[in-house]
């Protein structure tokens, strides 16, 4: 008859679609949070669902201190629990009575020395349950407070997955008989051990008391209460833009159980595996449990999509040698089983080695057992993190593994794991950088990938308008290339700002934390990018910059060029481009030649599709454009030619102007571009030779003998009915450059001020040339030039 009860009980209790509630000490510190935690109970549990409670607060702190000797926290424990029953309680004179009994209990045990651990931490749990079942008792709610132990008994001295299930069964069976119509609050953290005596459970105990009651009862549902509101994509208190994942499936909770997730501890998912409850994790602190928390199910809907990734910082790292495959797993199960917590475990079979990462508030107990076992651990480093994707079959994601190995280039990454399942990848970093790498691989997966580390050299009036143009259209820019700007440095040659996270833009006050430049020591904070991906933008006019081009490609940056001297280098552009080319990466330059119209694109894709280029001709300077087009002797040239300085018409001596030297450098860039570089170079300034010499001050105080100078030069054009251009024309014969009159009707002779023209003419535009004009000079389309090519280079790489 008693066999025939226990088996109809048992069948019962295993077809109530038990609901398993658990909340953690956090939600049970004060009167008010246990009431709420009773309201939820009232509002959401039936008859034979199961609640379990931790410990209030920090009680279970206390008694650890209490059992070792601080004879102080009793009565911290009680003036603690009296004041909680005296504002939660009609009667609370029976608890205060319970509490005073229990603390001399201990007191004997310390004064016998026969104190069991365990046994005096179990009271914590104890004493929150009789805490809640006395309140909604008071509320007329029908709540039975179970011993645990009555169905929880271990069959080894470690409790994983080793839980007498016959015992369990029995002793579920009577307490199901006897309270058909009560919710069943439990105390967790602890069971007995195989002699009869309390255990406890270790880290996450009370979780871990859910889960596996869970797993007994075939529960329906277990809903973790803790501090959290679930999953985070990432931990949103270190990553701003986390958010809240509304579910993960059962092998993602796994796969972050074992990267030691605060959420979720490894042993409090292991029950889940032999059962089919759904998990929810959700926050005790939300209001009148509103909370929607993150579901953890069986049912797989996205696959080979990180939905997570973790952080996991002050590891050290660990290696012992001289080891065979099995003391490798044996040491790491008994690491296990001391539930000491081991990170990225690898054995290396060839070199008989073992090597992984643990806690530093595990190390000295980590080496402890493994010098037990006659086997000696070396600690190799400290101070590291380990940074973790997490997603269902991700490792069978070409572009995923791609993606990631592609950021972590971008960091100096002390190891990349790939552990036993296919969940998971892990890179572990030095800490200081840790964060960095957290947030990069966060907006990476969830957000924008951050674009390449860009760093901009020259800050005069182009490279102020180019920031300008960043902070006004970041959103758009960041929209169309799909990827987050990641503006690295800053610097002119005095000073620069520098940020290997990202420098915050404000427009031409960008130079928030400025350091000194005078010396170049920009250049050694980048050395740290040297093999690792990074684009400068070259906005100066410096021969030292230009002649760092070949160290920037054997570092294998990309570079993009507002400046003209390597371009127009033949030598030194064959050289940085056999260089970049063998690192693959990109030289960019578009803006060399015709400021922000897309000349050289425009050869590039004819001669792409087969087209041979025949003659190129035209006016290739927007600032002696802007000024021919404007001097008709009514103002003095040099005034005109200040008025171009000022707006950056001009390069900063204007001498680089009517020397021909700019435009010289424009055509020996497109020469290179067409194939005409060994052609006879004829080139004539715009003014003659004895105004060019001397210092920047000696050509200024010769203003009147300029002025002169270009007045007799616009009267000839007027007697000829014409109009002064500076004309370029290149062919494969010759290269060759004049100040020349042309007539009113030509196409050189009415442009919009600053305006280049390149007539282009190929076997495919020869009676009709392709002729190419807009602005050629200004701060605004050079700017917008550089960006264009920017975007570009970021599409591409």
């Amino acid at each position: 008859m008693a066999n025939t009860n226990y088996a109809l009980a048992k069948t019962y209790y295993k077809s109530l679609a038990v609901k398993v509630y658990k909340f953690g000490g956090s939600s049970l510190s004060t009167s008010e949070q246990i009431k709420n935690v009773a309201q939820r109970i009232i509002a959401d549990c039936d008859p034979g669902d199961v609640t379990v409670l931790s410990a209030n607060g920090h009680i279970t702190d206390w008694l650890l201190s209490l059992a070792q000797g601080q004879d102080q926290f009793a009565k911290k424990i009680q003036e603690y629990l009296e004041d909680i029953a005296k504002k939660l309680l009609e009667n609370a004179s029976s608890f205060c009575s319970q509490i005073e009994r229990d603390l001399e209990k201990i007191k004997k045990y310390k004064t016998a020395n026969v104190i069991n651990h365990h046994e005096v931490l179990a009271f914590g749990e104890r004493w929150s349950v009789t805490l809640v079942d006395e309140y909604l008792k008071q509320n007329g709610f029908a709540a039975k407070a179970i011993e645990p132990t009555k169905f929880l008994r271990l069959k080894t001295d470690n409790e994983y997955h080793q839980f007498d299930e016959e015992f369990a069964e029995e002793g579920l069976a009577a307490l199901y008989s006897q309270y058909k119509k009560e919710v069943l609050i439990i105390p967790g953290f602890y069971a007995q051990d195989k002699l009869g005596n309390v255990t406890t459970l270790g880290r996450n105990g009370s979780d871990y008391s859910a889960t596996v009651i869970a797993q007994l009862v075939n529960a329906e549902s277990v809903t973790i209460w803790t501090d959290v509101d679930g999953v985070f994509t990432a931990d949103p208190n270190i990553i701003s833009d986390a958010y809240k994942l509304e579910y993960i499936s059962l092998c993602e909770a796994q796969a972050l159980s074992e990267l030691g997730a605060n959420v979720l501890h490894q042993k409090t998912v292991n029950p889940l595996l032999n059962c089919n409850a759904d998990v929810y994790i959700k926050s005790s602190f939300e209001a009148n449990g509103a909370s929607n928390g993150t579901k953890i199910s069986r049912d797989i809907k996205d696959t080979q999509t990180v939905k997570t990734i973790t952080y996991k910082k002050g590891l050290n790292f660990i290696v012992i040698n001289n080891l065979s495959e099995l003391n490798a797993r044996k040491i790491q199960q008994i690491l296990l089983i001391k539930q000491l917590a081991t990170y990225a475990y690898s054995f290396d079979r060839s070199m008989g080695r073992v090597s992984f990462y643990a806690e530093k508030s595990d190390l000295f107990n980590v080496v402890s057992v493994i010098k037990s076992l006659q086997f000696y651990p070396v600690v190799n480093q400290e101070s590291l993190a380990l940074i973790s994707l997490v997603g269902q079959n991700i490792r069978q994601n070409r572009e995923t593994i791609s993606k990631f190995l592609s950021r972590l280039e971008r960091f100096n990454i002390e190891q990349i794991h790939y552990p036993t399942n296919s969940h998971t990848l892990c890179a572990v970093i030095k800490e200081e950088n840790a964060e960095y790498l957290l947030k990069d691989l966060h907006d990476t997966f969830f957000l924008l990938e951050p674009s390449i580390p860009i760093i901009v050299l020259g800050y005069g009036n182009i490279g102020k308008q180019f920031i300008n143009i960043l902070v006004d259209n970041k959103k758009h820019i960041e929209s169309t290339i799909n990827r987050s700007l990641s503006l690295t440095a800053i610097a002119n040659s005095k000073q620069y700002a520098f940020n290997n996270k990202c420098l915050t833009l404000h427009g031409e006050n960008c130079f928030i934390d400025l350091n000194d430049n005078s010396n170049n020591q920009l250049f050694e904070q980048l050395k740290e990018y040297k093999n690792k991906e990074l684009v400068v933008i070259d906005l100066t006019a410096s021969d030292f910059i230009a002649n760092l081009y070949t160290t920037f490609a054997d570092n294998k940056w990309h570079i993009i060029s507002a400046n003209k001297i390597a371009a127009s280098d033949s030598v030194l552009a064959d050289e940085v481009e056999s260089k970049l080319a063998s690192n693959k990466r990109l030289w960019l330059k578009n803006t060399t030649a015709g400021a922000g119209l897309p000349v050289q694109a425009s050869i590039q894709k004819l001669e792409e599709s087969g087209d041979e280029i025949v003659e190129i001709s035209g006016i290739f300077s927007g600032s002696l454009s802007w000024l021919f087009g404007q001097f008709n002797s009514s103002v003095a040239f040099s005034k005109l030619l200040k008025i171009a300085k000022d707006n950056a018409y001009t390069e900063p001596d204007p001498r680089e102007d009517l020397s021909g030297n700019d435009v010289i450098r424009k055509i020996k860039i497109l020469a290179r571009e067409v194939g005409f570089s060994s052609a006879i170079e004829d080139f004539e300034p715009a003014i003659d030779n004895e105004f060019l010499e001397g210092t920047l001050d000696e050509f200024w105080s010769k203003s009147n003998q300029i002025d002169q100078f270009y007045l007799n030069q616009y009267k000839n054009a007027q007697q000829q009915q014409g109009v002064l251009r500076y004309i370029a024309t290149l062919t494969k014969e010759r290269l060759k450059l004049r100040l020349q009159i042309v007539g009113q009707d030509h196409a050189f002779a009415n442009l919009n001020p600053c305006d280049n023209i390149f007539s282009i003419k190929s076997k495919w535009y020869n009676d009709n040339p392709l002729i190419i004009q807009g602005p050629g000079a200004g701060r605004e389309v050079t700017a917008a030039g550089v960006l264009n090519d920017l975007c570009d280079l970021l599409r591409k790489a």
